[in-house]
C-alpha cells in the first residue's frame, strides 16, 4: 500500500471530479453554463501538460451537474402538490416498488400516469388495506393525495427530505376500490420481489422470535430490527445489524466453497458467483453497502478469471462511480458514506499502522493460545482504527460515538460469521424435521450467546449519545485524523507538524462554540395530546416542564437533546399525575441526568411514582405551597397549588408557574380548569398578566374562562394538542374565546413545535411545521 493513491489509481481524478459535480449540484445553485465558463477560463490559463487533466475534470464535473439536475416538468407531482397540498381525484399509476405488508396495511410506491385523467409524472407513497397487488400492476382509483408533512420538531428526522431524495413528493390513500388495469412486463423485478417474499415467509416459519433479526441480516428488512437496535447500538455492534460488506463476504465465501464442491472448474464457479452476487444485491434492494461489496468481489473474481492484477483503490472508486451514476443521490446516503469510509480505512489507513507481525516460520512454532491472542489483538486494533474514523460520521448523523465495539467485536464478529451461514442453511434446508431441528437448536444456542455477549459489551461506559458536530467540524476532524495518521510522511519539520495539528484542534473546538446570551423556549409537538416544554437559560441551565405522553419524548424531544448535547437537566417539573404529562419521565430518569425533580404530593401518592427509579443524586422538591426557584438568569415562581387548596379533580392540582426574563413573561398552567383558574384570580391576580400563555388542558372548553383570559391578556399563546384526537381538542368554544390572538395563537397539530429565542427585550418566534417566523421588537409595552 505504499505510494500515493492518486498516482497509482488513474480513476481518482475523474471520479472525484464527478462527485464534486454532484455535490455542487446539490448545495450550490450554480447554473451549469456558468460553471462551464469558469472551467473554460481555467483551461486557458493551464499549462499544456495539464490540459488533458483539466479536460477530464471539467467534463466529469459537468456530467455530475447535469446528471443530478433537479429540474422537474410542470406536470410533475412536486409542482402539483406544492400549489395544492391535499386533493381528492381519480388517479392512475404503476406500482414501482415491492408491496410490503405492515399489520393489516399494504404500502408501495406508485409511479403516477394521470391525475383526473390528465398526464402527470412523479412518484407517491401509497397505503391501502386492499391485497393482491404486486410490483408492475397498473392501477386506478379515486384517492386522497397529500403533501408529505415536514418535520414538526427541531432536529427531528426530516421525512419529507428523506423521501424527496427518492423522488417521492406526496402520499396517497384510496377512497374507492383499486382496479388493476394491466400488468407491466418487468419479470426480473417481479421475481426479485417474489424471492424477498419467499425469504420473509420462510424466515417467519423457521426462526420464530428471532425472525426479525434474521430478516434484517439476510435481506436487509430494516422494518424489523427495532427489538435489537438499542442493544447492539450500545454494544458497538450495530454494523452487524445490517447486510454489510462483512455479510456479503461471508455469503460469497460459503457459496464459493459449495460451488467448488459441485463444479470442478474454478472459473465457472467464479462466473456463477458473480451472477448470484448481483441477484443478491437486487434482493437487498441495491443497498449501498451490499452493492459496493458485490461490485468489489465481482471485480476481484473477474480479475482472477482474466489473470489480471487489480488496483484495489481503483475497484473501490469504480464501485462508487457505478452506484452514483445510477443514483447520484446515493452519494448523500449515510449507508454509502459509512461503507466506503470503512473500506477506505481498511485499504489505506490500516496498513500504515504497525501491528505486531510474525513471519510464517514463527507462526508455525507458536502455540494456539498465542495465535489466538495475536488474532484478538489485530481485531481490537482494527476495530479501534475503524471506530476512530467512523466516529465523526456517527457524531454528525446520529449524535453519538461508541468504542464498546472494541470488546463487542472480539466475539460478535466470529459469532455472526457462524450465525449467518447457519441461518441460510436453515432457510434452504428441506423439511427433514429431525435434522432441521438440530440446526435450529444450534442457531438458538449461538444467538443466545450472541445476545448475552452484546449485553456484556453494552455495559461498558464508552457509549456516548449526546454529542454533536456540524459540517465544518466534520471536515476539520477528518483533516486532523488524516494528518495524524500520515504524520511520518509529512516532509516538513516537527514543529510545523505540531503547530498545524494544534491549530486544527483549536479550529474544531471553536467551530463548535454555539453559546448565545439568550433564553430559548421550545414547545415540542408530541404528535398527540401532551405537554412537553424545554427552557434553556442564558447561563446554560435547562428546565423541562412535563415530559409528554408515553414514547413521545424519544420521538419529539430526544433528537433535539442529542443534537445540542443536552445530557443533563437542571430542573424537571411534572405538573400533575396524568400520563400525557409524565409519560416520558421514566425514559428521562434512566437516560438523562436530572439534578432536581419538582412534583406534587398528589403525584407521589400514585402507583406510577413507585415504578420510577429516581437516582440518589436527584433532589426531589414537593410542591405544597407557592414558592420561588433560585435561578440566576430568570424569575421562576410557582403559584399553584398552595397549602390550603383542595380538589378531587387532578387537573386542578396542576402546578402553575410563571417565568419572567427581563421584559418577557410566560405562564404555564398544566391542565388547570375553570375552578382552579377562579382560585388563582382570587389569590394572585397581579401575577397572571403576561406576554405568553400556555393554554390550559390542551384547549378544552373546561379551561380558559373569559375572566381568566381577560386577566392574563396574553399577546401570544400555544395549545399543545394535535388537531385530530379522541377528545376533539382544541374545542371550538376555546378557539372562539382566543380569536383576539389572531395568527399569534399557535397550535402544535397545525404549526408543529414553537421555538422562542429572546434576549428579554425582543423575541423571535419560529414554528417548524408551518415554518412561520415573527420577531417582536418591543416586549416592553
Amino acid at each position: 500500500m505504499e505510494g500515493n493513491v492518486a498516482t497509482r489509481s488513474p480513476l481518482t481524478i475523474p471520479i472525484l471530479a464527478w462527485l464534486l459535480g454532484i455535490i455542487i449540484a446539490n448545495y450550490l445553485p450554480l447554473p451549469p453554463v456558468l460553471f462551464f465558463l469558469v472551467f473554460t477560463a481555467l483551461l486557458l490559463l493551464a499549462f499544456s501538460n495539464y490540459f488533458r487533466t483539466f479536460i477530464i475534470i471539467m467534463l466529469c464535473v459537468l456530467l455530475g451537474l447535469f446528471h443530478n439536475s433537479d429540474k422537474k416538468p410542470l406536470n410533475h407531482i412536486k409542482h402539483i402538490i406544492k400549489h395544492n397540498q391535499s386533493f381528492l381525484q381519480p388517479i392512475e399509476g404503476r406500482i414501482s416498488s415491492e408491496v410490503v405488508k405492515e399489520k393489516s396495511k399494504y404500502r408501495f410506491i406508485l409511479d403516477l400516469n394521470t391525475i383526473d385523467y390528465v398526464k402527470v409524472t412523479g412518484k407517491i407513497n401509497f397505503t391501502t388495506f386492499q391485497d393482491s397487488l404486486e410490483y408492475g400492476d397498473i392501477i386506478n382509483t379515486v384517492a386522497r393525495v397529500r403533501k408529505i408533512p415536514k418535520n414538526s420538531n427541531p432536529s427531528s428526522f426530516n421525512y419529507e427530505e428523506f423521501l424527496s431524495a427518492k423522488d417521492i413528493y406526496a402520499q396517497g390513500y384510496p377512497k374507492t376500490i383499486i382496479r388493476i388495469e394491466d400488468k407491466a412486463s418487468a419479470l426480473f423485478k417481479r421475481n426479485i420481489f417474489k424471492i424477498r417474499k419467499f425469504f420473509r415467509k420462510r424466515i417467519e416459519d423457521r426462526f420464530g422470535e428471532y425472525s426479525g433479526l434474521i430478516k434484517t441480516i439476510v435481506i436487509g428488512d430494516k422494518d424489523h430490527k427495532s427489538e435489537w437496535r438499542s442493544l447492539l447500538t450500545k454494544a458497538g455492534l450495530s454494523h452487524l445489524l445490517a447486510v454489510s460488506g462483512l455479510h456479503v463476504g461471508i455469503i460469497a465465501l460459503v457459496l464459493m466453497i459449495i460451488l467448488q464442491i459441485i463444479i470442478p472448474y474454478k472459473n465457472v464457479c467464479r462466473m456463477i458467483l458473480v451472477v448470484i452476487l448481483f441477484i443478491y444485491a437486487a434482493i437487498c434492494l441495491w443497498s449501498p453497502s451490499v452493492t459496493r461489496a458485490a461490485i468489489m468481489i465481482s471485480m476481484y473474481l473477474l480479475a482472477k478469471i482474466l489473470q489480471r492484477k487489480l488496483d484495489i483503490n481503483n475497484v473501490l472508486l469504480l464501485s462508487l462511480l457505478l452506484i452514483t451514476v445510477f443514483n447520484p443521490d446515493q452519494l448523500f446516503s449515510i449507508g454509502l458514506q459509512m461503507s466506503f469510509m470503512a473500506v477506505f480505512v481498511l485499504l489505506n489507513i490500516l496498513p500504515k499502522v504497525n501491528f505486531i507481525k510474525f513471519r510464517k516460520e514463527d507462526l508455525k512454532l507458536m502455540k494456539f493460545s498465542k495465535k489466538l491472542l495475536n488474532g484478538i489483538l489485530i481485531l481490537v486494533l482494527t476495530s479501534l482504527i475503524l471506530n476512530i474514523f467512523l466516529a465523526p460520521l456517527t457524531m454528525y448523523y446520529f449524535n453519538q460515538f461508541n468504542f464498546n465495539g472494541l470488546l463487542g467485536n472480539i466475539l460478535g464478529i466470529p459469532l455472526i460469521s457462524v450465525i449467518l451461514p447457519l441461518s441460510l442453511l436453515i432457510i434452504f434446508f428441506p423439511n427433514f424435521e429431525l435434522i432441521l431441528s438440530i440446526f435450529q437448536n444450534s442457531f438458538k444456542g449461538l444467538t443466545i450467546i450472541f445476545k448475552a455477549w452484546a449485553n456484556i459489551a453494552s455495559k461498558i461506559p464508552f457509549y456516548f449519545n449526546f454529542v454533536s458536530i456540524n459540517l465544518f467540524q466534520l471536515f476539520t476532524l477528518y483533516l486532523l485524523l488524516i494528518l495524524i495518521f500520515y504524520w511520518q510522511r509529512w516532509k516538513i519539520r516537527f514543529y510545523w507538524k505540531t503547530g498545524i495539528t494544534i491549530i486544527l484542534a483549536f479550529l474544531f473546538m471553536w467551530l463548535g462554540d454555539h453559546h448565545e446570551d439568550k433564553m430559548k423556549f421550545t414547545f415540542f409537538d408530541c404528535g398527540s395530546v401532551g405537554d412537553l416544554f424545554l427552557i434553556e437559560t442564558s447561563n446554560d441551565q435547562s428546565i423541562l416542564i412535563d415530559s409528554g405522553p408515553p414514547d413521545s419524548f424519544e420521538k419529539s424531544a430526544l433528537p433535539y437533546f442529542q443534537k445540542n448535547g443536552l445530557k443533563k437537566l437542571d430542573w424537571v417539573l411534572i405538573t400533575h399525575a396524568h400520563n400525557d404529562h409524565y409519560g416520558g419521565l421514566k425514559y428521562i430518569l434512566e437516560n438523562i441526568e436530572v439534578k432536581n425533580l419538582i412534583i406534587t404530593d398528589e403525584f407521589q401518592s400514585r402507583t406510577i411514582w413507585s415504578d420510577l427509579k429516581v437516582k440518589e443524586n436527584c433532589r426531589i422538591l414537593t410542591v405544597r405551597d407557592t414558592m420561588h426557584l433560585n435561578l440566576k438568569s430568570l424569575k421562576f415562581k410557582i403559584l399553584h397549588p398552595n397549602c390550603i387548596y383542595e380538589d378531587d379533580n387532578i387537573n386542578n392540582l396542576s402546578i402553575v408557574n410563571r417565568i419572567d426574563y427581563k421584559q418577557f413573561s410566560l405562564l404555564f398552567t398544566g391542565d388547570l380548569e375553570k375552578e382552579g383558574e377562579e382560585y388563582l384570580l382570587e389569590l394572585y391576580p397581579e401575577f397572571l398578566d403576561c406576554d405568553f400563555l400556555k393554554i390550559g388542558h390542551h384547549g378544552s372548553k373546561t379551561s380558559s374562562s373569559k375572566n381568566f383570559l381577560k386577566t392574563v391578556s396574553p399577546e401570544y399563546a400555544f395549545i399543545p394538542t394535535s388537531l385530530h384526537n379522541r377528545f376533539n381538542f382544541p374545542h371550538k368554544e376555546t378557539l372562539t374565546k382566543l380569536e383576539f390572538l389572531d395568527d399569534q395563537l399557535y397550535i402544535a397539530g397545525k404549526d408543529g413545535a414553537l421555538q422562542i429565542t429572546t434576549d428579554g427585550n425582543t423575541a423571535h418566534f419560529q414554528t417548524y411545521l408551518t415554518q412561520r417566523e415573527f420577531i417582536d421588537t418591543d416586549l416592553d409595552r
